[in-house]
């Protein structure tokens, strides 16, 4: 048998099991590989897959990433969807997220990425998560089977598992218990490396790609440092310069870590779509009050997994007139377990006034406000603030409150089972009641009648209640025996921490699973690839995949990143203001797009068909007149003039060539398309024997740079969205580059820190705690 041994005071108290340090994270490595193992088994061992966003972005964008990356190259500019838009400044893509390049290594014998270690990358995360929750609940002496509580709780919760379709938001959460513990050391002891490591993490965990959760979790920790500041000042505790300096680091090296991505995806931030976000555009995704029964009964509301064949599908009111949208289920899921929200407010109600509690309240209060959006005070008022304007979804400010639980009820398990409190098991009974009244609410159907919810859907709220009602009958019967017979503590801990996965598991587990598996969504026959692929730099075109009237969809949105067609259509959340020119006429649109083949609906067999496009303009062409249009007013022009765009552009600034249009027509001048790659261009111009225009059909961007000749030139918008070079008589050369300033400060700024932290990694600092 295991030796035990008695853990050091946590809080005053001591445990009275426990197991050695090393012993302890041995059986929960085990451990959190059979949960891990278990929930995603059908993606790991059947032939179930990810589903939605995973589906429609994620899988495609990796996919990209990984092949370009396989080949040494950083694809700052993808040329397949949208006409063609930044791609590594997209921060969503998280294309620097170190984990992320692991995958250039699984590129399958089709050149794809494997599906399979895609999901496997976004799986490991919550073995991560349980494990740095772990040690987060360890450092502060937490028990063994309270710190399993804590980790299973907080790594299963609603809040991450839904969010398995945004890969990036789980990177983000399985990583931050292990920063909250290096900031929190930091603190306490004045701890540089531990600031230093912190940072580093953080750092690599923003360049995962979701700048909303890394601002939340920034905002957590920046709550902290201030609370124990107070908490130390109204103490008259004397910090040492150390424990200013070492908690602020993280803050310090995780901006400059992500410094080579925040630069540039700033610059495309400017120039998207998401520019600007009004009031009511960032309360979209705000948890309903009478979502807040969901602490206790998760499917009040019905259910949303990959399947599609739920009898009760989410269904919820946002107004009198308007459903809520079936996305709203996972971005206002949260559920965390019974069991861990009785142990917790356990926690709360009898040991408030212990270290931190009170600020674990402060968060789940500041959470359920924030969340709740235009009824809660509390984002209406931080919308003001800098970067928090910028953002939909105030429900996930509940991973605060989820956070905090899973703290709240591993140190509950604790007070229950190794605390001197008095009459512990009727305190339990009181913390249960709220929980029990209800659970019974929704067994009689009452719950489901005062939210609003078809009578129908009963059912599903009494089989919820059932199994709530369940796993509190075990709880307090665990409970009890264990505090008349500390004997059984072995037993009963090892069950609650079954009990707790299962129930997380009975809510959650099936939401990932969906039968359509990614590779085969996209996958296209070779008449198709040969027909429209991208091969060479002497037949460059675009192919149009979706028509809006009628609805006609062929491809994936984002089929281009998978097979290398140059396509007018995609799927992302970021996308260019400028991306179409500014006519009215569709065809037009598509003509100057280059689009040789556009989707039709067969009008005998109402299928879709590709059609050739006989008009469409070639990828580049010159022009000897042009007009100049203000930045301001240059949408309208187009729109309300006629205008012969194969013998005129229209440019927002003066060029410095002269116009001559006395001889032009007879001039025959030769532009060929010598390379073409992502990132560069060259063509070369044959007889110019007079000063032109060269316009063509690519996207304008200010990191595109142009030489010719070798020498620098202006680039010119042109018709709006495009590109245009003033080509001087006798020039023979030009070449476009993505060169972008931003990039080139941002890496700078980021391998500096790296250059300064590790060696800090390494160093003694002598004001450091010898125990920490």
């Amino acid at each position: 048998m295991t030796k035990t041994t008695k853990r050091p005071e946590f809080v005053g108290e001591k445990s009275k099991v426990d197991f050695d340090q090393k012993t302890s994270i041995i059986i929960a490595t085990v451990i959190f590989i059979l949960t891990t193992s278990i929930f995603f088994g059908d993606q790991l061992f059947g032939d179930k897959f990810f589903w939605e966003d995973f589906l429609e972005y994620v899988y495609p964008t990796q996919n990209f990433a990984a092949v370009e990356s396989s080949q040494g190259k950083i694809p700052f500019w993808n040329p397949y969807i949208f006409n063609g838009m930044p791609f590594v400044a997209d921060l969503q893509v998280g294309f620097f997220y170190p984990l992320n390049r692991l995958m250039n290594f699984f590129i399958a014998e089709d050149g794809h990425l494997s599906v399979g270690a895609l999901q496997f990358l976004v799986i490991f995360h919550f073995f991560i998560a349980q494990m740095a929750m772990f040690l987060l609940l360890r450092h502060i002496r937490v028990s063994l089977y309270g710190a399993l509580i804590g980790a299973i709780t907080y790594s299963f919760s609603m809040m991450i598992v839904c969010h398995v379709i945004h890969p990036m938001i789980v990177y983000h959460f399985a990583w931050f218990p292990l920063i909250f513990m290096l900031f929190k050391k930091a603190i306490d002891s004045g701890n540089i490396r531990a600031g230093v490591g912190g940072g580093l993490i953080f750092g690599f965990t923003m360049l995962s790609g979701h700048p909303q959760s890394s601002l939340y979790l920034g905002l957590l920790l920046g709550f902290y440092l201030i609370y124990r500041f107070i908490i130390n000042f109204k103490s008259k505790f004397q910090f040492k310069l150390p424990s200013l300096v070492a908690p602020i680091l993280t803050f310090v090296f995780a901006a400059a870590i992500f410094q080579v991505q925040f630069l540039m995806s700033g610059e495309l931030a400017e120039l998207s779509n998401r520019a600007e976000m009004t009031y009511e555009d960032s309360i979209e995704g705000s948890l309903a009050m009478s979502q807040l029964f969901q602490a206790v009964v998760p499917d009040l509301f019905g259910k949303v997994d990959g399947m599609g064949q739920n009898e009760f599908p989410f269904y919820m009111k946002i107004s009198p007139t308007e459903d809520a949208p079936y996305y709203a289920y996972w971005e206002t899921a949260y559920y965390f377990g019974l069991m861990a929200l009785i142990l917790g407010l356990l926690t709360l109600v009898y040991f408030l006034k212990e270290r931190d509690i009170a600020f674990y309240l402060f968060i789940i209060i500041f959470g359920v406000l924030f969340a709740l959006g235009p009824n809660g005070i509390i984002q209406g008022l931080f919308y003001n603030l800098p970067f928090f304007g910028q953002f939909r979804v105030p429900a996930r400010m509940m991973f605060f409150v989820v956070f905090a639980f899973s703290i709240l009820s591993a140190i509950g398990f604790d007070k229950l089972f190794f605390s001197n409190l008095a009459n512990k098991f009727k305190k339990l009974l009181l913390v249960s009641a709220v929980p029990i009244f209800v659970l019974f609410l929704g067994l009689t159907g009452i719950l489901t009648s005062m939210v609003d919810v078809p009578a129908s859907y009963m059912p599903l709220a009494a089989s919820n209640s059932l199994i709530g009602l369940f796993i509190i009958v075990v709880l307090l019967g665990l409970s009890y025996v264990t505090i008349k017979n500390n004997g059984a503590l072995h037993f009963s801990g090892g069950l609650l921490v079954l009990l707790v996965f299962l129930d997380l598991y009975t809510v959650g587990g099936k939401f990932n699973d969906s039968p359509q598996s990614p590779a085969q969504a996209y996958e296209l026959d070779n008449a198709t690839l040969n027909l429209f692929q991208f091969q060479s730099p002497d037949n460059l075109f675009r192919v149009n995949t979706r028509s809006y009237n009628p609805p006609v969809m062929s491809f994936k949105r984002n089929q281009g990143y998978m097979d290398n067609i140059m396509t007018t259509e995609g799927y992302n959340p970021l996308v260019l203001k400028r991306v179409n020119p500014a006519v009215s006429d569709v065809n037009l649109i598509y003509d100057l797009l280059n689009v040789k083949y556009k989707i039709a609906l067969d009008p005998q067999t109402r299928v879709p068909v590709f059609v050739e496009n006989p008009t469409m303009f070639p990828r580049f062409w010159y022009v000897f007149d042009w007009d100049v249009v203000g930045e301001n007013e240059v949408e309208s022009f187009m729109k309300s003039n006629q205008i012969d765009y194969r013998k005129k552009v229209i440019l927002e600034e003066q060029p410095k060539i002269a116009r001559n249009l006395a001889s032009n027509d007879s001039l025959l001048i030769n532009i060929k398309c010598m390379e073409y790659s992502g990132n560069y261009q060259r063509y070369e111009v044959m007889n110019p024997e007079a000063d032109f225009i060269l316009v063509l059909s690519e996207i304008w961007y200010p990191a595109w740079k142009v030489f010719v000749d070798g020498m620098p030139a202006k680039l010119h918008k042109a018709n709006y969205s495009l590109r245009a070079v003033e080509i001087p008589k006798g020039a023979s050369k030009i070449e476009f580059r993505f060169a972008s300033p931003s990039f080139a400060i941002g890496q700078w700024i980021t391998l500096i820190a790296l250059i300064i932290a590790i060696p800090l990694l390494f160093f003694k600092f002598s004001g450091n705690n010898k125990n920490e």
